[in-house]
């Protein structure tokens, strides 16, 4: 957690409270590191004082920066993660370092690959289909 520590430190100098947005904002612009980035991109929408924010991470902590492997999220989480990567992607592609973004891609591919191992027949949108190309 001392990664995500030290960054607090700085983002919360002169400030209270900052929304979710604003702490991934500011972590990307501060180039730290993707663990770090994802793991506060993570946090619910809202308001969080600085030991708020430790607090909602701690249940996430594994120690390694990337987060709670594909393998051990439930089937909710494992959506909001990938949603939350999806979200993200852009933001990530054109402000995050090389780091941040090979991260980025790195727990995208995990997290998409556990998705179809779990959901290999999810619904497909026929409107997404083009003619005579593959079902």
């Amino acid at each position: 957690m001392d990664e995500v520590e030290k960054l607090l430190d700085g983002l919360y100098a002169g400030r209270e409270r900052l929304s979710a947005g604003e702490l991934r904002r500011h972590a990307v612009a501060a180039d730290a590191p993707a663990g770090a980035v994802e793991r506060l991109g993570s946090l619910p929408e809202g308001e969080y004082s600085y030991d708020e924010v430790l607090d909602a991470l701690a249940g996430q902590d594994t120690g390694d920066g990337v987060g709670v492997p594909a393998a051990e999220l439930t089937d909710d989480d494992l959506s909001r993660e990938l949603g939350h990567l999806h979200e993200t992607r852009d933001d990530t592609f054109r402000h995050g370092s090389a780091q941040a973004l090979a991260n980025h891609d790195a727990r995208t591919e995990e997290l998409e690959a556990e998705f179809l191992r779990r959901f290999p027949d999810r619904a497909v949108d026929p409107r997404r289909l083009r003619s005579g190309g593959p079902s």
